[in-house]
């Protein structure tokens, strides 16, 4: 026999399949939804219990949160500047960090290029993997100049982003990225635990901080059927000569079309 939660997952079921919604649309906040199920709040969240954990709704908190539909992929937003541990906490995965490989080495010819180094500068270069909800989601090899950024092998290096703000004082400005499909290496394969040739998506991006120094160079491999991309266009900037320069905008100006603004770290 049915019992009411049984019975509200239903509801809620039909109401995903009755409004077309996409897995990532938002189908609204607990109190509108209890309000318009007409069912208390407490039961909606039983039921919401029930879907999060069949993974056919996924609960995100902060600004713009609220119920969504999921198919079980983690969505990048790639507008906002947001590292992956943040993106995962807002969407409710649990995400784990491994640290595969962390060195120092002498900067290569593009690192001198993207970083603005000079020949003898040196870079951390690093390597880890990403699990979420304990499956490998992506792996992510990132090299960063050594000088503003002492002893950074001995810190957590689970968040840099975070770690970068809050003890050097450095803030993520802005990011250019390029998204390309690509083939696993055996190493890739290895990691990301599936066949070598497996398509991925990689996304490769060059961080500059806030004072417009170059502090990143990032090259993440996402297995494609566990994250999705988001990104809002816009179809009018108003120009400025500030324009002329990626990332900078005037105040209260819309991003560029041809923007993307998103680290992923």
């Amino acid at each position: 026999m049915s019992t009411p939660v049984d019975l509200l997952c239903s509801r809620i079921r039909s109401l995903i399949r009755e409004h077309e919604v996409r897995p990532g649309d938002r189908i609204g906040d607990e109190r509108s939804l209890a309000a318009s199920l007409g069912v208390p709040r407490s039961r909606l969240r039983l039921a919401l219990d029930r879907l999060e954990t069949d993974g056919v709704v996924r609960r995100r908190i902060g600004r713009g949160g609220g119920v969504v539909a999921s198919d079980g992929r983690l969505e990048r937003n790639l507008n906002t500047i947001e590292g992956l541990p943040e993106i995962a906490r807002q969407q409710g995965v649990r995400l784990e960090t491994r640290v595969l490989r962390a060195e120092i080495a002498q900067a290569s010819g593009q690192d001198q290029r993207l970083l603005d180094l000079a020949p003898g500068d040196h870079v951390y270069r690093l390597l880890r993997l990403r699990v979420a909800d304990g499956h490998p989601l992506s792996l992510e090899a990132t090299r960063l100049p050594t000088a503003p950024f002492p002893d950074l092998l001995q810190q957590d290096l689970s968040s840099l982003y975070a770690l970068l703000r809050g003890r050097y004082g450095v803030s993520p400005g802005y990011s250019d990225e390029t998204l390309e499909l690509t083939l696993a290496d055996d190493e890739q394969a290895h990691h990301l635990e599936v066949a070598t040739g497996t398509p991925l998506i990689h996304v490769h991006r060059v961080t500059t901080a806030s004072d417009d120094r170059p502090i990143e160079i990032g090259r993440e491999y996402f297995v494609g059927a566990d994250v999705r991309f988001h990104l809002r266009k816009y179809g009018y900037v108003r120009h400025s000569p500030q324009h002329d320069e990626p990332g900078r905008q005037p105040p209260g100006a819309e991003p560029p079309t041809d923007s993307v603004h998103q680290p992923g770290r």
